[in-house]
């Protein structure tokens, strides 16, 4: 017999079974139901139904083909009847140079969940079937730990302690088997790599063949860590966005381009994630807790920001950014402007310019193209990026 969130459910007989059911309530039978025989199997079982320990959802949708919880907010697992913290202000750059890019929609999400709720993309055992266990599906990338150094990156880069920092990204849905645009903030303590990140991904074997919104986190060089809400770190206090789900529209060449404004800040022990797309204004969408990096620099603060683009895994590479070089340009080339670095963890406050050293670890396949703000315009700090991947 196995108790979860109320429910106490007999094991059956017969191989596993991993059914998705548009109520909660069923879902979660279902999944303590399924026979698993193998120790891997045992172990997705187990991991389900403790990460939806105590979890109370009022409504279940499907979008892209994806189920969606709508989780009541105190209940969801990084908070179990805690109460959130309170954010601060945004950082800004001055008037005129936080506004939507001219000639670019805000980016929008589909979201079905009322106040008092968020939307937490459902964990099944069908998704974790593509994974041999726990471990590879909480990894950043397919493979898990055997493919960390199979990546490739067009990045940039500064070495200066910050409390986060803020790019407007310009969102595409290339193809491929994993390819990202993010920024991300990091430091490199005794235990290891430590970051905060987010951005959009395309990752068809873990979130379907759109792109999607997403966050992730690791305090020792990604031997732990989990994209989004899919296991206690993340705790979301906004019911307007989806992380793990898909956007409304992508760019397309010489057509409408989208994008949107992420902004990550240190403040009052929490790393905080804001987010605008088709908004006026950022709004807080919730927030790691700094204790989540142990005794590690991350507690307190980054020592290094990166904004830029990843792939992986083996050749033919698949497309990054827009799958265009940067020469190229707008409307074709992928980008992200707006580009600073937040140098206090006090509320608000106004950001520095970024000043970055680029790099392009296989420049056959992916380049980047810098411009510093003193030659940005209203852009200031901004870039292009990307490429189309194959033999590198």
């Amino acid at each position: 017999m196995i108790a979860v969130a109320g429910l106490v459910v007999a094991m059956t007989a017969g191989p596993a079974r991993a059914q998705s059911s548009s109520s909660f309530e069923a879902f979660i039978a279902s999944t303590a139901a399924a026979h698993a025989t193998s120790g891997a199997d045992i172990d997705k079982q187990s991991y389900i139904l403790d990460l939806y320990r105590g979890v109370k959802v009022d409504k279940t949708y499907v979008e892209d083909g994806n189920y969606f919880d709508c989780v009541r907010t105190e209940t969801q697992p990084s908070l179990r009847g805690r109460a959130p913290a309170t954010p601060p202000e945004a950082t800004t750059m001055g008037k005129g140079t936080d506004d939507v890019p001219a000639g670019v929609v805000g980016a929008s999400q589909v979201v079905h969940c009322a106040a008092g709720t968020i939307p937490m993309q459902r964990v099944t055992l069908e998704r974790m079937a593509k994974f041999a266990t726990v471990k590879d599906y909480l990894a950043k990338k397919p493979g898990g730990a055997a493919t960390q150094a199979a990546h490739r990156y067009a990045y940039g880069a500064q070495n200066v302690t910050n409390y986060g920092g803020n790019s407007w990204i310009n969102l595409w849905n290339p193809s491929g088997e994993f390819t990202l645009t993010q920024h991300w903030y990091t430091a490199y303590p005794t235990q290891g790599t430590q970051s905060v990140e987010g951005g959009w991904v395309h990752y068809p074997g873990k979130f379907g063949n759109n792109a999607v919104l997403f966050i992730f986190y690791t305090p020792d060089s990604y031997a732990h860590g989990c994209y989004n809400l899919e296991c206690s770190g993340f705790v979301q206090t906004n019911t307007n966005w989806s992380l793990g789900g898909a956007w409304s529209s992508y760019s397309t060449y010489g057509g409408t381009q989208y994008g949107f404004q992420q902004q990550w800040k240190y403040y009052a022990g929490n790393w905080w994630l804001w987010l605008r797309g088709s908004g006026a204004n950022l709004e807080p969408v919730g927030y790691y807790p700094g204790t989540l990096y142990g005794a590690g620099t991350m507690s307190s603060n980054a020592t290094w920001s990166k904004f830029g683009g990843e792939t992986c895994c083996a050749s033919p590479w698949p497309q990054m950014g827009s799958g265009k070089l940067p020469s190229t340009g707008f409307g074709q080339a992928a980008y992200q402007n707006t580009i600073f670095y937040i140098s206090s963890s006090a509320s608000g406050g106004t950001g520095v310019w970024s000043s970055l050293t680029t790099s392009e670890t296989h420049p056959a396949c992916y380049k980047i193209a810098y411009t510093p703000a003193s030659s940005g315009g209203s852009w200031g700090t901004y870039f292009y990026y990307g490429g189309p991947g194959g033999s590198c």
